[in-house]
């Protein structure tokens, strides 16, 4: 049961399909489900995702395809995807591993299938292609004049003696000038000092997400030449020495890209440095344009930069390898549990969300243990491992990151169970049972339900995955229990304490990220005869779309006068205070004295007033009229009290308890209970 606006506790309706039974053989998937998210981009456009089976798919409105479960559900990745999309694999099977990996980023979304790999890839609401670059280009070719057999190519590379006319003026090369006295008259005079040049290539995706740099390319040597030995007596003698480069064989990148970066070191023995520098689009200065060659097919560029131009230092990136975490903060996104490394964290260039460079990382658990978990809190980054939290906060100098560690022994069984409650206080799932962070402590808080932690299926936990309720505000993390391979069981905590439901069984949740705030998740529900997997609305239900299994609600009380237990007393009536809800009774469960079963038949009280029948939500007709012909109105559930009307009574009792259930709907607002003080100790027996 979960709490309502006006104070009542409500047994839970539903779940629903997300989308109506419009379609042949829907809301039934074939195939397993196993991730869900959702997300509104900067333009309004919705982004709802699925992984099912092995694809992972985009909602396409409810009547797409005449409304069958693969139009509605449209592949962007997997075996079945069509172009521009990506054709992939990743084998699922039965084996506990994460639920699917999303995060949302400014851009779009990054994905990390569950599977045997765990490739991420990025998705925009239109295109979709793995996150980054795993591929290396090749290193590009250069040519000079001075080089033996350059092919012309046009004559894009030459010193200033022949330099197309559209250039004229070549500018690389280390020149050093003098004046000097040349036929009676005063010449500037000038040499080229030999000197040589590398170049090296990158490509730049539709994101910003750039890729390593490839090998250095052949060395490009300019030979020392003086102005005398070129054209002597002449006023630009100097002007015609420097010269231009040709770079050759940019190799085109894979799809997505849509830039190729050329950098090239300056002058390598007049500069002082041997370091890349990104070459600006075209013979201009500055660093304003996102690629040197602004498309992904162009194969050559004539190099007319001068060394004074190059002030952007090359990035140094790697390729992205696979990993199972991702999650956002600082402007970044920090990566880890890598397939071959998992005790790695990463993070990226800020703003570009596939793009890590080489010395960006750090091992946040000293033993290198796998880290299970990442989550963005006030101050820093949660890091978990199985065994013991950290903090990830911004180093001292302000250019990376350091960790510390918050508690030694207690660490996160499930990425997807981590969330933070509108108190601030964040909540996950541990090997031993539920923790929060809040206030920089971390302490247990499922003392109260020990007993159940005690049946989760341990072997399983990392499969289990959560969300906080906009409504309600309550915290809600399915787990696998007593053996079962599936999220079968749902535990609630709104702060204080914690309650139970198992309407479906959740191989992952999301809270849509829009003004409707759905609770959607993916998993199995049940009809009254079969389970179906499919896409739910949670606390939904529209019995003409599809009727779930009728389940039992449940309140039960505390031990009750267990304050005042020294002095026995024979409880015999019953007050409840409901809400008028439907037609029919409550069954009442009396125990007493700590025992485990019940020690009276089970009672049953009626769900109204017998004397004041209301109309009842769902049955009520519209501008219908009551018995006595006066117009039926409805506004809204009246509370009322019902007194027990069969013998609760329990002789001489210490203490007692009440267990209410109703296979239907019904509101619960509290109770109260009159009783004969029976000062006698002598036990009664069951």
């Amino acid at each position: 049961m979960y709490p309502t606006e006006e104070g009542t506790i409500r047994s839970v309706w539903g779940p629903c399909p997300y989308v109506p039974n419009w379609g042949e053989g829907y809301p039934s998937f074939s195939g397993r489900l196993h991730g869900v998210h959702h997300t509104t981009r900067w333009d309004g456009k919705e982004i709802l995702l699925i992984q099912w089976g092995d694809g992972i798919h985009t909602f396409r409105g409810w009547t797409a395809g005449g409304g069958t479960p693969n139009a509605i559900w449209h592949p962007i990745l997997g075996p079945a995807a069509l172009s521009p999309d990506v054709t992939t694999s990743f084998a699922v099977d039965s084996r506990p591993r994460f639920p699917s990996q999303f995060e949302s980023t400014p851009g779009g979304v990054v994905i990390i299938p569950k599977g045997e790999s765990s490739r991420p890839y990025f998705y925009d609401g239109k295109t979709t292609a793995p996150l980054g670059y795993s591929e290396t280009p090749g290193a590009p070719i250069g040519w000079g004049p001075d080089t033996d057999n350059a092919p012309n190519d046009s004559g894009y590379h030459h010193d200033g003696a022949n330099m197309h006319n559209d250039y004229r003026y070549g500018r690389l090369g280390t020149i050093t000038t003098e004046g000097l006295v040349v036929g009676g008259a005063h010449e500037m005079q000038g040499t080229l000092m030999k000197g040589s040049y590398r170049a090296a290539l990158q490509w730049i995706d539709l994101w910003g997400n750039l890729s390593p740099l490839s090998l250095r390319s052949n060395l490009v040597v300019f030979e020392e030449e003086r102005t005398t030995d070129v054209s002597p007596g002449t006023s630009t003698a100097v002007a015609d020495l420097p010269k231009q480069i040709v770079w050759c064989g940019l190799e085109d990148g894979p799809d997505g890209t849509i830039g190729k970066i050329l950098s090239r070191t300056k002058d390598q023995r007049h500069s002082g440095t041997l370091d890349l520098f990104e070459i600006p689009a075209g013979a201009q200065e500055g660093g304003l344009g996102f690629a040197t060659i602004p498309d992904n097919v162009s194969d050559l560029f004539p190099d007319n930069v001068p060394d004074s131009w190059l002030v952007k230092p090359t990035e140094d990136i790697i390729p992205v390898r696979p990993f199972k975490l991702y999650k956002l903060a600082f402007g970044r996104g920090f990566s880890a549990n890598y397939d071959e490394d998992p005790g790695l964290l990463r993070w990226t260039m800020p703003g570009r969300w596939g793009t890590f460079r080489r010395n960006d990382f750090l091992y946040p658990d000293p033993r290198g243990r796998a880290i299970t978990g990442l989550h963005a809190v006030e101050g820093g980054l949660l890091v978990f491992t199985e065994h013991s939290t950290f903090l990830l906060t911004v180093s001292d100098d302000g250019k990376s990151f350091k960790s510390q560690t918050l508690h030694p022994t207690v660490g996160c069984a499930a990425p997807s169970s981590i969330q933070t409650m509108p108190s601030g206080q964040t909540v996950w799932l541990s090997r031993d049972g539920f923790y929060n962070h809040a206030g920089g402590a971390i302490g247990p808080i499922s003392q109260d339900i020990e007993r159940e932690v005690r049946t989760f299926n341990r072997a399983r936990l990392l499969q289990a995955c959560s969300a906080v309720d906009s409504r309600t505000k309550r915290y809600r993390c399915w787990v696998p229990t007593e053996g079962s391979v599936y999220n079968n069981l749902c535990w609630e905590y709104d702060g204080r304490g914690w309650s139970r439901r198992d309407d479906v069984q959740a191989a992952d949740v999301v809270v849509t990220d829009d003004h409707r705030h759905y609770m959607i998740a993916v998993g199995r529900a049940s009809t009254s005869s079969t389970y179906s997997e499919g896409v739910w609305l949670v606390d939904h239900e529209v019995n003409n779309s599809w009727a779930p299994t009728a389940r039992t609600s449940q309140v039960e009380t505390a031990w009750l006068r267990s304050l005042k237990s020294e002095r026995r007393g024979s409880p015999m009536t019953v007050f409840f205070w409901l809400r008028e809800s439907e037609n029919g009774t409550l069954n009442v469960d009396v125990y007493r004295d700590y025992r485990t079963s019940p020690v009276t038949q089970t009672i049953t009280v009626q769900l109204h007033a017998t004397d004041d029948i209301p109309p009842f939500w769902g049955t009520a007709t519209y501008n219908g009229t009551d018995p006595d012909g006066d117009p039926l109105t409805w506004k809204r559930r009246r509370p009322y009290w019902i007194r027990g009307k069969a013998d609760i009574f329990v002789a001489g009792a210490e203490a007692f308890k009440l267990r209410i259930n109703h296979q239907g709907h019904w509101d619960f607002i509290g109770l109260s209970f009159d009783e004969v003080p029976r000062p006698s100790t002598t036990r009664v027996p069951k």
